[in-house]
């Protein structure tokens, strides 16, 4: 893919310096250059692809992308979610969301859409020359009000701010001395596109769906009119490694005797397109910051993605970084205000999502039966508040 913003030095000097363009890191810059400030963005891989899967955005992100301007992009370059069925393999349906009922309080439903396509959306609402790929952050000194950073094409810059959302095995964390321990959930995953499935009626084609079975589960939903994105979760051992072709004959043997109803997902999905990914989370760091060097997203907050809301914790990241430092100025008071602002919502966020995927899985029919008459049974105003914990913006962000 040609990249446009990949060539030009970095500047010697900038307000802030991100590293990583990914979704937080991204949103970040916009939300920065916005408010007036100098950002310069750096990348370790060598250009934006199109290599990945899909990404649900959920209606706390799509309201952040409403506050930044460009809402009405994501929703026309992805496909909304009007329904969310959750069901169990042999019994069926668990719970239902009513998306387009959330969406009368939060203003949006949840859009589903290919990541890189959101990501090419996000770097195309930042100036020239805003991002440099094939570079990041090799060493990092902190003398008074500047930073001072060498880079690993041999350069060096400084900037007042600097940003680690450069994800769960962050070169930032580490560079500042933070613990990297990362826990393991037990279970692996697949993701992949789907080209040209057709496996839902019309009047089913913006519902989402997650399936769970003995040992693992299947979820997807349509990201535009031709395409579907999936995903499996399994138990395996950590770090297995596996071909193309074994992630796929292993794939269709799950897909077979769990979940044969879907089984053209597969069979629309080139084996080379199948991502595995072993499912961690971050163990809750003691600080997110040393001095005027911090992070966001998962960088500092990593979380299983049985929520969904791992890139939507990484844009609210964003908003409420871009507006502590509208009040607080290029200054470690930045990173004061910004922790306490989002770890109780994160920390929640991390916590439920590991709880939840621990239920996902069960094989023993009597703990399977209690689980789903457990939630099938949840009262509206637990769902309520729930829903509310997710959706809503930090109050102090929110200046609507």
């Amino acid at each position: 893919m040609n990249n446009a913003k990949v060539h030009g030095e970095t500047g010697a000097a900038c307000d802030v310096l991100i590293q990583g363009a990914g979704i937080g890191g991204l949103t970040l810059g916009i939300a920065l250059q916005q408010r007036g400030y100098k950002v310069r963005l750096v990348e370790r891989v060598h250009e934006l692809s199109e290599v990945g899967a899909g990404i649900w955005m959920a209606p706390n992100a799509m309201q952040v992308f409403d506050r930044l301007g460009f809402a009405e992009k994501v929703i026309q370059a992805g496909w909304a979610i009007n329904l969310l069925r959750l069901r169990d393999s042999k019994s069926g349906d668990i719970q239902t969301t009513n998306m387009s009922a959330i969406a009368k309080q939060y203003g949006f439903e949840t859009i589903a859409l290919h990541r890189g396509v959101l990501q090419r959306l996000l770097y195309e609402q930042l100036p020239a020359d805003s991002v440099r790929f094939d570079c990041e952050i090799a060493s990092i000194e902190q003398t008074g009000d500047q930073v001072f950073i060498k880079l690993s094409d041999g350069s060096s810059c400084s900037a007042a701010i600097v940003v680690g959302a450069d994800g769960i095995n962050s070169q930032v964390r580490r560079l500042i001395g933070l613990s990297d321990e990362k826990r393991y959930s037990g279970t692996s995953s697949y993701r992949a596109i789907a080209r040209g499935a057709r496996i839902l009626p019309p009047e089913a084609e913006h519902d989402a769906y997650e399936i769970w079975a003995k040992g693992c589960r299947v979820g997807f939903s349509r990201i535009n009119a031709e395409d579907f994105y999936w995903y499996m979760t399994f138990g395996a051992a950590v770090g297995e490694p596996v071909s193309a072709g074994e992630r796929r004959v292993h794939a269709e043997t799950l897909f077979r005797t769990q979940f044969p109803q879907w089984l053209e997902l597969l069979h629309k999905t080139q084996p080379q397109d199948i991502l595995r990914s072993d499912i961690h989370d971050l163990k809750p760091l003691a600080q997110w910051s040393a001095g005027r060097i911090g992070l966001i997203g998962d960088a500092a907050h990593a979380a299983t993605p049985n929520l969904g809301q791992g890139g939507a914790m990484a844009v609210e990241d964003a908003l409420a970084l871009a507006d502590s430092m509208e009040l607080c100025g290029l200054s470690e008071a930045t990173w004061k205000r910004f922790e306490p602002l989002r770890r109780k919502k994160v920390e929640w966020t991390v916590s439920t999502s590991w709880s939840f995927g621990k239920i996902c899985h069960v094989g023993n029919p009597l703990f399977r039966f209690l689980r789903n008459a457990a939630l099938k049974n949840t009262p509206a105003s637990v769902t309520k508040k729930q829903i509310q914990r997710m959706y809503s913006l930090d109050s102090s962000s929110d200046r609507s």
